[in-house]
């Protein structure tokens, strides 16, 4: 028992001598040569140095995660910014595109206005299936747009108008199997075939070629006017490959297509055609 008291009584002298230390260091501090005050200062001034380096590391931290806070939400600002110019970029080149296009149609149209009345139209659906190869416009019978009508790119030769309504109309594309175009090759006027769609992958074959006829790879094949439909020497495609077909007698070709089936947005529909002079 008189042991506890003994330790009771140590903490409280020991807590009024630091208190005692601590009044004269501060109510002394205008006598810096009073040795009780040097000493005072000696050993408290790395305790408060102490406390000032805690002190001062909380707030050091405390600024740290305050400022990574704004930082983040300034990240996250900017990051919704960056999104933002994308989507404006994204639509701006849409519309660099878009017009790059137009502006091809209208020197094609221009150019040829002599020989071909045209309406430009979009792609506005496709067919969901690879049994038919077809497509959708935007132009129809309020435009002039009728059944048969040739339909073409600045590239070549599309299709025809398989159906007519109001504001819309229905093409069949040449690669569909169940057309046929009649066809000749730009060097070799003479030599004639016809061209059919295969129905798949954008297909094209040129069939019913003669023997003898002499075919280089790479060749334009252009419609040939030897048909109600479609006018005389719209390109068709290009040959890729040669082959024998009815024992010798006939040549059939691979033919790739001038126009890209898969990225078509906007066609021109032949509502009139003037053949030049001489065709």
């Amino acid at each position: 028992m008189l042991k506890i008291i003994l330790n009771k009584w140590l903490v409280f002298v020991c807590l009024i001598v630091i208190l005692s230390i601590i009044g004269v260091a501060f109510t002394a501090s205008q006598n810096t040569n009073n040795v009780l005050v040097r000493t005072v200062r000696y050993v408290y001034m790395p305790v408060q140095s102490g406390i000032d380096a805690v002190r001062n590391n909380w707030l050091n931290i405390y600024d740290f995660f305050g400022n990574k806070k704004l930082l983040n939400q300034r990240i996250a600002e900017m990051e919704k910014e960056l999104d933002q110019v994308k989507m404006a970029n994204n639509s701006l080149n849409e519309y660099r595109h878009e017009a790059q296009r137009l502006q091809t149609l209208l020197d094609f149209k221009d150019s040829n206005i002599d020989v071909y009345d045209l309406v430009a139209a979009r792609v506005i659906a496709r067919s969901p299936n690879n049994w038919t190869n077809s497509l959708t416009i935007s132009k129809g019978s309020q435009d002039g747009i009728a059944e048969n009508m040739t339909v073409i790119t600045p590239d070549g030769l599309v299709g025809r108008v398989n159906a007519v309504f109001s504001q819309s109309a229905e093409i069949s594309l040449i690669t569909d199997n169940e057309v046929a175009v009649g066809a000749i090759f730009a060097e070799n006027r003479d030599t004639t075939g016809i061209v059919e769609g295969t129905g798949q992958d954008n297909g094209l074959r040129m069939v019913n070629i003669p023997y003898y006829a002499k075919i280089n790879e790479n060749e334009t094949v252009l419609t040939s006017g030897l048909s109600s439909i479609y006018p005389k020497g719209i390109v068709i495609g290009t040959i890729r490959s040669v082959e024998t077909e009815n024992k010798g007698l006939l040549l059939n070709t691979v033919v790739i297509p001038a126009v890209d089936f898969n990225h078509l947005e906007e066609v021109l529909v032949i509502i009139n055609y003037h053949p030049p002079d001489g065709s």
